[in-house]
């Protein structure tokens, strides 16, 4: 069932002999580079011919990972490519993702038989593979065994405002991959909440894949790494970034950066670990603790933490009057942002090359007044900094 919670193995329930369960296993993100579908291709059909495009590099970069010797593999959010097309075309979407749903299971399915290496994969995909019309669609990663079998399947709990068309998960189901261990997953926008890892801890993850296409922090310079790497140290968890385009990481429990992307685009980042170790810790009066979580869990205080479940904790009220856009507003926002707004960013880069510098000019201000923190809304108003700033329309 998508969602249910599996048993999981608890392997810091220490007990004698348990030093021979210990072994060493290579895990690793498989970064991509940026195969965004564009949504001017056509229909359903057109779109689908890219995913089979798409998914023939992806296998590739699969099996380039069992070459190296990894055991289970990671990839990045959008991992198919859909979400531009998506914007496009949501009204289609369901004739687009239904299908690119069988092909990623065939694809990845036989790389995991054939190379006994397990598989998580990301994309949007339809509820439980449902095959209504009307169904919803999941923001989903999916985790697939070593003999090929679906593992299970974690539906993204957090989506952004701009994702609320999207439904949205219920929990945090952590499975026992067997030759691995104790498994989480999360996508994107979730690291940002650190109720996610510390659930997924909770619930008995040892390792977490998280399949992003964006930071951990809205917070500047190394903000995003330090929380990448508090939100494994937090809770003794061996963490999988897997990006997409660049940045791919693997942190360890306390904190540690393992293996981290030399260069962006198609590689695979690996680490080779214990899942049963590297969590010794302990405090000035208590001694060290062979697996600190042995303790941290249990010295946890939840009736003092009810506000965490609290939909309208006292901060929202004190924050009432700040403007927030609609759910539909924020995706109406992002759609143009990374379909038509994408399209006139380049036409003003164009413009700019070739000097008519008062046109490409007008075009940035108006997208960097318009589209905030998107990106083609910072990258704009870099253009018009370098300019010499300015508003829309002004003379060279």
């Amino acid at each position: 069932m998508v969602g249910e919670i599996q048993p999981a193995v608890v392997p810091w329930q220490v007990y004698p002999g348990d030093e021979a369960m210990s072994q060493s296993i290579r895990i690793a993100a498989a970064q991509t580079a940026n195969r965004t579908i564009p949504f001017r291709i056509g229909g359903p059909s057109a779109a689908l011919g890219k995913v089979k495009e798409n998914l023939d590099a992806l296998v590739a970069l699969a099996h380039r990972a069992a070459d190296e010797g990894c055991n289970i593999v990671a990839f990045p959010e959008d991992c198919l490519g859909t979400l531009e097309w998506e914007a496009g075309h949501w009204k289609e979407v369901h004739d687009l993702l239904q299908p690119a749903e069988g092909l990623m299971l065939e694809g990845f399915r036989q790389v995991a038989r054939e190379r006994g290496m397990a598989i998580v994969c990301c994309n949007d995909l339809l509820a439980d593979g449902a095959t209504i019309p009307g169904a919803p669609v999941y923001n989903t990663a999916l985790l697939i065994g070593t003999d090929g079998s679906e593992i299970g399947r974690y539906l993204k709990v957090q989506p952004t405002l701009s994702e609320r068309h999207r439904a949205l998960g219920s929990s945090f189901p952590v499975f026992d991959v067997p030759g691995i261990g104790s498994t989480g997953l999360c996508i994107c926008y979730d690291m940002v909440f650190p109720e996610t890892t510390r659930a997924l801890a909770l619930n008995g993850a040892d390792l977490v894949f998280h399949c992003t296409m964006g930071g951990a922090s809205f917070g500047d310079g190394d903000a995003s790494l330090a929380a990448f790497r508090t939100r494994a140290a937090d809770n003794f968890l061996y963490l999988v970034v897997s990006f997409r385009g660049g940045g791919s990481m693997i942190i360890g429990p306390k904190g540690q950066v393992l293996a981290e992307a030399e260069s962006n685009g198609d590689c695979i980042v690996a680490a080779d670990v214990d899942l049963t170790a590297g969590r010794e810790a302990g405090d000035s009066l208590g001694g060290s603790t062979q697996d600190f979580r042995a303790r941290l869990f249990r010295e946890r205080n939840p009736a003092a933490y009810r506000i965490l479940t609290d939909e309208n904790p006292p901060a929202l009220e004190r924050l009432k009057d700040v403007p927030v856009p609609s759910a539909a507003e924020a995706a109406a926002l992002f759609a143009e942002g990374i379909t038509t707004g994408t399209e006139r960013f380049y036409e003003a880069e164009r413009l700019q090359k070739a000097g008519e510098i008062g046109a490409a000019r007008e075009i940035f201000a108006d997208l960097g007044g318009r589209f905030g923190t998107l990106w083609m809304g910072k990258a704009s108003r870099e253009r018009l900094e370098a300019l010499g700033g300015g508003g829309a329309g002004d003379a060279v």
